[in-house]
């Protein structure tokens, strides 16, 4: 039988116990009130029949002394029989009241039976036998007989009054004695019941407090429960030291932060040399930790785990009353390695803020050389095309045209850093730039300077091709390349390898990449290595620690992070002391590789009288350009600014408009382009501008222009866009 059970039992009887009781008590003095209501009910009776039987023995006496006097006056035998009668009816009485009152004595029954009884008897004796000689029936025997009976009478009649007086103080005392009684029953019967009530109110209340108790102990046992459970599932560790710095308790979170369970380290110091193993630090870690003991916060810490590995922790610890420590240990190395994210984030997205203002303002320089460069580039090409073969004059233009592409090419470096250039891409096999750059003369230039450099090359044998600038991609190379032999010095190598990678999780570092298949251009040297504080700025322009003015401009490794940014990369780089490695993964494409643009005469690319108008706002390029556009064979007009375009088309139209961009001041290309288009819907037009393809190029042509073409112009790339639009 359980708990429960046996404490139902033993509620259950004691309820019947005190239930049995209270209902025998009220038996009890039930049957008391009754008994006394009967005594009550029956003394009265019992007083006033004795009182009764005097009364009838008195009326007996009384009528046998009126027979006497009857008798007296006519003496006759019928009056003798009558008195004789009541005599005997007297006695009757009087034998009665002896067996039946006498003995009680309530009302002087015995006084008045030795009164009435003697006088009786002498009045039966002389009616019998009459009186000293004299008959029955003698008047003296009846006179004698007369005067006896009326003196019994007469003191039998006090004795009744004075038993009637007794009788009533009797009663009246008996009443008062019951009276009394039964208020002490009732008081009683008041008493046992309050007491019974109590008794059940303290039942009710002895149960109320085991079950209090029990619902106490139930409480109690559910929050040592939920204590339990909190201890097993918080995620903080938790440590209970007892006074003399022994570990009394570890919850599951703190075995599986640190991997260690109580058996592993059972006192606090055996805990600083297994999770400490540095003496120096585990010094420096207790003194911290007391720190904390003693003013309260928390420290953080590098613990070695149970696995040996190393974990960043927050401790914190509290002095219990009863000088016991309670210690919670949070693992934050997550939490650091994010904030460390976060703060390279940040340094990444300062850096690529500093570089687009930096960038913007290599464009605006940009836009204005290359609008310089056009009378250094295309000017020249317009002479050539007018000098003989064998002009003495034809190889210092020449001269001329290739040191304006050089100052263009160092103007293109410029643009890269401004990002957005107008490029065209192209699906390129990278093993194939890298082969013709290591045949070429900048190849060889590079290693004039740097003799003692050995160049190998790992190149995956079926690449997967990109999709990007052939020019862009070179220039990439080049840069990265003549930065590993500056960075070697006098003798080392540098290694060049390609690879198809497929990444399966995003890629961070300089930019973030996301999971793809990827080819990875990589240039590794074996030189010095760079420095932490000059590895978050090797990509900022004109950052550098190369001899001034043999190195190159400052703007080569910013080329580089540019071009890989505007072609959807990643790079990534990893220095030592033993030397750099430069990783970029370039996005793959399934477009084929085309044929080399073959060699073509202008004269397949000259106009037919073509009505060609240039607008520009620099009265050379305007020249320039109108020179080339007639010795094409088309005809050409010129107007200075956006404004001037527009009356222009809506006097007569063209066949062609070469639109600047930027014009100042004035309407930009591309709102003249679109009010143009208003006047005359579908009017072709080629977009020329010494800036990157800006958001103004690419609106402009959706509007409808046709290419876009960079300063400073080339004759043969404007002669093919120029055919290939009128076409």
């Amino acid at each position: 039988m359980g708990m429960k059970a046996r404490e139902w039992v033993a509620n259950s009887v004691t309820l019947v116990s005190i239930l049995a009781v209270f209902i025998t008590v009220a038996v009890v003095i039930v049957y008391t009130n009754k008994t006394l209501h009967s005594i009550e009910k029956n003394l009265p009776n019992t007083l006033f029949s004795e009182l009764n039987s005097l009364s009838l023995v008195l009326e007996n006496i009384g009528l046998a002394v009126y027979s006497t006097h009857v008798a007296r006056e006519a003496t006759s035998p019928a009056h003798l029989a009558e008195l004789q009668k009541n005599i005997d009816a007297t006695r009757q009485r009087i034998v009665e009241l002896r067996e039946t009152f006498v003995a009680n004595n309530l009302v002087n029954a015995s006084a008045f039976h030795a009164i009435v009884a003697p006088a009786v008897a002498d009045a039966q004796i002389w009616l019998n036998e009459g009186v000293s000689g004299f008959p029955p029936a003698a008047e003296v025997t009846l006179q004698l007989v007369a005067a006896r009976l009326a003196e019994a009478y007469e003191k039998a009649g006090a004795i009744k009054r004075q038993s009637q007086a007794t009788a009533m103080a009797i009663l009246d005392v008996q009443r008062q004695r019951l009276e009394g009684f039964q208020r002490s029953v009732n008081l009683l019967f008041i008493c046992i019941v309050f007491l019974a009530c109590l008794l059940v109110f303290l039942h009710f209340r002895q149960v109320a407090s085991k079950n209090r108790a029990v619902l106490a102990k139930l409480e109690i046992e559910r929050q040592h429960d939920l204590l339990t459970n909190l201890l097993a599932h918080i995620p903080l560790g938790i440590a209970v030291l007892d006074e003399e710095e022994r570990v009394s308790h570890l919850n599951p979170s703190f075995t599986l932060i640190t991997g260690y369970n109580q058996k592993d380290f059972p006192t606090l110091e055996k805990w600083s040399a297994i999770a400490f193993p540095d003496p120096a630090y585990r010094q420096e870690a207790m003194k911290r930790w007391l720190v904390v003991l003693r003013e309260g916060g928390s420290c953080e810490l590098k613990i070695r785990c149970k696995d040996g590995t190393a974990r960043d922790i927050d401790f914190r610890g509290s002095a219990l009353a009863d000088r016991r420590v309670v210690c919670t240990l949070t693992d934050v190395t997550e939490r650091n390695r994010s904030e460390r994210a976060l703060q390279e984030s940040r340094q990444i997205e300062v850096r690529a803020k500093k570089m687009e203002s930096l960038g913007l303002l290599a464009g605006g320089v940009a836009h204005d050389l290359n609008n310089i460069l056009s009378g250094i580039v295309s000017y020249p090409e317009l002479l050539l095309l007018e000098l003989p073969a064998d002009h003495r004059m034809r190889r210092p233009i020449e001269i001329m045209r290739e040191s304006g592409l050089r100052a263009s090419a160092i103007v293109q470096d410029l643009l890269t850093v401004a990002r957005g250039v107008a490029i065209e891409k192209e699906a390129l096999l990278i093993n194939t730039i890298i082969e013709e750059y290591l045949q070429s003369q900048d190849y060889r230039t590079v290693l004039q300077f740097h003799p003692g450099v050995t160049v190998k090359t790992f190149l995956a044998g079926e690449l997967t091709n990109i999709l990007g600038s052939k020019i862009h991609i070179r220039k990439l190379l080049m840069n990265l390349f003549s930065n590993s032999c500056e960075a070697i010095g006098a003798a080392g190598s540098v290694i060049i390898t390609t690879a198809n990678v497929h990444l399966d999780q995003p890629l961070r570092g300089y930019n973030d990449i996301e999971e793809g298949e990827y080819v990875v251009l990589s240039v590794a040297d074996d030189g010095k290595g760079i420095s932490g504080e000059d590895l978050e700025k090797i990509f900022e322009p004109f950052y550098s620690k190369k001899v001034m003015g043999r190195s190159g401009t400052g703007l080569g490794l910013t080329v580089v992070w540019n071009v890989v940014r505007d072609h959807n990369g990643h790079i990534g780089v990893t220095s030592s002391p033993e030397g750099t490695v430069i990783t970029i993964h370039l996005p793959v494409t399934s477009q084929v590789v085309q044929s080399p643009r073959p060699m073509v005469d202008l004269g397949h690319f000259k106009g037919h009288g073509e009505r060609v108008l240039v607008v520009d706002d620099v009265t050379t390029q305007r020249f320039i350009t109108t020179n080339i556009v007639e010795k094409l064979g088309y005809k050409a007009e010129s107007v200075a600014s956006g404004e001037a375009a527009v009356e222009f088309i809506r006097r007569q139209p063209v066949d062609l408009i070469l639109l600047d961009m930027i014009m100042t001041p004035g309407i930009s290309g591309r709102e003249t382009y679109q009010r143009i288009v208003k006047i005359c819907p579908g009017q072709k037009a080629i977009i020329v501008s010494g800036y990157a393809e800006t958001d103004d190029v690419k609106e402009t042509l959706l509007l409808g222009a046709g290419k876009f073409l960079r300063k400073p112009l080339l004759i043969e790339d404007l002669a093919r866009a120029m055919r290939d639009e009128l076409l």
